[in-house]
């Protein structure tokens, strides 16, 4: 049985002693990567993981013996979750669901939860339990390829337009304030398509890929991002400077199978790091701008930069 007595919730220290039946609650969930948390059965919080410290951003003094409430942005979301799932009439069907939580450090995210009553054997309530996954990343990506297929195949939309959406998303995406489509020729690095929430840069401006991050991304013949000018040690591209950048993400344009120049975002700002996925993600930003390139290329409108 569980011991959701007042006297362990104020003694953290003996949560591990929590039990279901002959089980110990922290030998089955304690090193899940899911967070799991246990509630009293006036939904007072008396055990939690690992995973839910780091998922919530709470220490366990700052979980055990609090209410649920620091789990949810609102009152409301609180409410309407006790209503529908730790309540003394909660049935197996409920037990899954999506809801919307809230980080300690004030940021919200999407949670897919599963959790109910805890119940003796005689169907007494002891206290209610909950197991929740962070799936606001997974829906992010999943809602940002529907736009862009939705983008890509909209008939009413002009190629350029198409582009100036996908430079858009990505931004958004990326956490980035400026975004470039280029065409590298030689030495020669022709801005196509620009999109910036500060100043767009003009159709047809020539640079020195020299003097650019992207050149870096040629070398590499792949994805490469930095989210702060430090990162690149003691001798940065010049570009950091030149264009005042600290945070860049690019990747090589591949149009028909052939290497054509670039797609970049950048900002004057750094960000949090980069992960691994951002890598993989740009790369279908280029083959989705590449494929509107191609049109443009099969109508002769491509180099028309004036």
């Amino acid at each position: 049985m569980i011991n959701c007595s007042a006297e362990l919730l104020h003694r953290p220290e003996e949560a591990a002693n929590i039990k279901l039946g002959k089980v110990s609650i922290p030998s089955l969930f304690r090193d899940l990567p899911e967070a799991v948390i246990v509630a009293d059965e006036n939904r007072r919080i008396v055990w939690a993981n690992n995973a839910a410290l780091s998922m919530f951003g709470h220490t366990i003094d700052q979980m055990v013996g609090h209410s649920t409430t620091i789990l949810y942005p609102t009152e409301e979301g609180y409410l309407s979750a006790g209503a529908a799932h730790f309540n003394p009439s909660g049935s197996a069907e409920q037990h899954n669901y999506e809801s919307n939580y809230l980080r300690s450090n004030g940021k919200t995210f999407l949670g897919e939860t599963t959790g109910g009553p805890i119940r003796d054997s005689r169907g007494v309530v002891l206290g209610y339990f909950g197991i929740t996954r962070d799936i606001s990343k997974p829906r992010a990506f999943d809602e940002l390829l529907a736009r862009l297929y939705r983008v890509s195949s909209d008939q009413e939309l002009e190629t350029n337009e198409k582009i100036r959406e996908i430079l858009k998303m990505g931004c958004a995406h990326f956490q980035t304030d400026s975004a470039l489509v280029s065409w590298v020729h030689g030495e020669d690095y022709t801005v196509l398509y620009s999109y910036s929430q500060i100043a767009e840069i003009e159709r047809g401006s020539r640079f020195k890929i020299a003097d650019c991050c992207c050149a870096r991304a040629m070398e590499a013949n792949g994805p490469i991002a930095c989210s702060s000018a430090q990162e690149v040690g003691d001798a940065p591209h010049p570009c950091y400077s030149l264009f005042v950048l600290e945070t860049y993400i690019g990747v090589p344009l591949v149009v028909d199978g052939e290497r054509f120049g670039t797609v970049n975002f950048t900002s004057s700002e750094p960000r949090t790091p980069f992960e691994s996925s951002d890598l993989e993600l740009i790369k279908m930003f280029a083959a989705w701008i590449a494929q509107q390139l191609s049109i443009e290329k099969a109508t002769n409108q491509l180099i028309e930069i004036g």
